[in-house]
């Protein structure tokens, strides 16, 4: 009986839990999320009993004490061995790197020889065997012992020393350089008669300089704050009765604010003592001090500035010692093609008879030196690069100056040059450079300037060019060759003898110079110059023809 009410109770359990799953199936399925209506029956009369659990009252028993005191009894031997330590000597280990191959040199020399008896001995020294310092030597000598008129009568010799050092330290370069300049030429400006001879001796005139300078500058250029300063003096004088001497301070400072701003203090003190044979014991000083400031950004610059200029120069038409000039730059590139530029500036341009003489090495005792005080000058035009070969300009100045400064035959002896001023000129110039490369292979250089004068107390621009044209090419086939091919040319040149009171044209001069080198090694080199290959015996100077066709050949050795 027990057993069947066990089976029947077995049987309703489990046609329920069979009868479930079928009714889930039926009912739809709810969605997630869903609360569905549940009946919850909370029963008050069950009660939860626990039976009673007898306490336990019965103390730990105690443990033995432990000792916190150990004694520990130690047992030391001594062993002495009668060894001696071992003394280890140690040494780096060295390996000999040989030095790299490299196209670095210590030297060139050159020796040549042409027509005109005119020797070449040329010797640069550039050691660099520390790199916190460094210095060199240059030796040259060039002589033209005939020339165009009566032989040795217009011969021509230069000769030039020069040393220069650098020493380095941390974040400033100290430099110095020393030179001597001898220069050679004959007042050979008159026509060879046969009746008569002239000594070479009583018409040569010898020029010597020395000069010297010591400086100091940052090498980081790209600081923001940057400064150099430099001293130098010069001593000159001639065969006959001039000299001078002058003294030299520089010094500069700039800044850069950003990328785009930078601006600086530049400045120049001299201090100039002339002498010749219409006057002596004269001091002349200068002063300029030129502040600007500058902005750079996406194809515009801008610069402005001024030259705040003291100088104390005597002259009959001198108005004031003291000068201040406004200075303005402007460009301004829409492309890389084409963009426009402009300048204005005023100025007094210092002039010395050293600066005289390096233009005209025929200039003979002068009145009076005078510095040319540029009223304003301004300067406008285009220019662009186009395909990053070709750079060209295009533009025009025009300037107003006072004591320009222009050479005449001197009134007693028509062989030398006095200088002539004029109180007031205006000068208008157009003028046009291109510059093209192609490659590294080769280089064109090519500029054309036209000059038109308006002046004051004199007739004409004595001894200025109207126009002038220069074309240099420079050539590279490969890597044994070097040619340079250029073209000089001037036109436009009046003259006047102040002896005689007479005026002339010089005819338009044209100057074709060719050199080219060839290195038959690295260490070994042949070269031949041309010079006035177009055979021109024109004249520069008023009564001084050039040498003509002159051809000179030579070795050059890399060591």
């Amino acid at each position: 009986m027990k057993h069947g009410k066990q089976r029947l109770i077995g049987g309703v359990l489990l046609a329920a839990v069979l009868a479930g799953p079928l009714q889930a199936q039926d009912q739809p399925e709810s969605q997630r999320g869903e609360i569905r209506d549940t009946e919850f029956i909370i029963r008050k009369d069950r009660v939860l009993t626990l039976p009673k659990q007898s306490r336990v009252f019965e103390n730990s028993p105690a443990l033995p004490p432990v000792s916190t005191t150990p004694n520990y009894t130690y047992e030391v031997t001594n062993y002495f061995l009668p060894l001696a330590p071992v003394a280890l000597e140690t040494q780096p280990f060295q390996k000999d790197f040989p030095r790299p191959e490299t196209d670095q040199t210590m030297g060139i020399a050159k020796l040549g020889f042409g027509n005109y008896a005119s020797p070449l001995i040329q010797l640069d020294l550039f050691p660099q065997v520390d790199p916190e310092l460094s210095y060199g030597l240059h030796l040259k000598h060039q002589g033209y012992y005939t020339g165009p008129v009566d032989g040795e009568n217009s011969a021509e010799t230069h000769t030039r020393v020069r040393l220069t050092g650098s020493m380095y330290k941390d974040i400033v370069e100290i430099y110095g350089k020393f030179g001597y300049e001898r220069d050679t030429y004959h007042f050979y400006g008159y026509t060879p008669q046969p009746e008569t001879q002239v000594l070479a001796d009583t018409i040569r005139q010898v020029f010597h300089t020395i000069r010297t300078q010591v400086g100091i500058r940052r090498i980081e250029q790209t600081e923001p704050f940057n400064y150099g300063a430099s001293l130098s003096l010069r001593l000159f004088d001639d065969r006959y009765e001039a000299q001078e001497t002058e003294a030299l301070v520089n010094a500069n400072v700039g800044f850069r604010a950003n990328e785009n701003l930078n601006g600086g203090i530049e400045s120049l003190l001299a201090f100039t003592s002339p002498r010749d044979v219409n006057y002596e014991s004269i001091t002349r000083n200068y002063f300029k001090l030129h502040p600007y400031a500058q902005y750079i950004r996406e194809g515009l610059q801008v610069k402005i500035g001024a030259n705040v200029v003291h100088e104390n120069d005597i002259v009959p038409n001198k108005l004031k010692e003291f000068y201040v000039f406004p200075t303005v730059f402007l460009s301004y590139h829409l492309l890389p093609e084409f963009g426009i530029y402009g300048r204005y500036a005023g100025d007094v341009n210092r002039t010395t008879y050293y600066d005289f003489v390096q233009e005209n090495p025929f200039l003979g005792p002068s009145e009076q030196l005078r510095n040319a005080i540029q009223n304003f000058q301004v300067d406008a035009g285009i220019s662009g690069k186009v395909n990053d070969l070709v750079n060209y300009r295009l533009g025009f100045k025009y300037g107003d100056f006072t004591n320009l400064h222009f050479f005449g035959n001197n009134a007693m002896d028509s062989t030398r040059f006095q200088l002539i001023y004029d109180n007031n000129t205006k000068v208008l110039e157009y003028h046009g450079t291109v510059n093209y490369t192609y490659d590294n292979a080769y280089r064109l250089d090519a500029s054309l300037h036209y000059y038109q004068y308006t002046l004051d107390d004199i007739a004409s621009a004595w001894h200025r060019p109207e126009w002038e044209a220069h074309i240099n090419n420079s050539f590279t086939p490969d890597e044994h060759w070097t040619i340079h091919a250029n073209l000089h040319a001037m036109g436009g040149i009046r003259a006047i003898n102040l002896a005689s009171d007479t005026e002339r044209r010089l005819d338009p001069l044209l100057d074709l110079h060719l050199h080219a080198d060839y290195a038959f090694t690295r260490r070994f080199s042949a070269f031949v110059k041309g010079n006035n290959l177009l055979n021109q015996r024109y004249e520069r100077f008023n009564y001084y023809p050039v040498r003509t066709i002159q051809v000179l050949g030579g070795i050059g050795f890399k060591f």
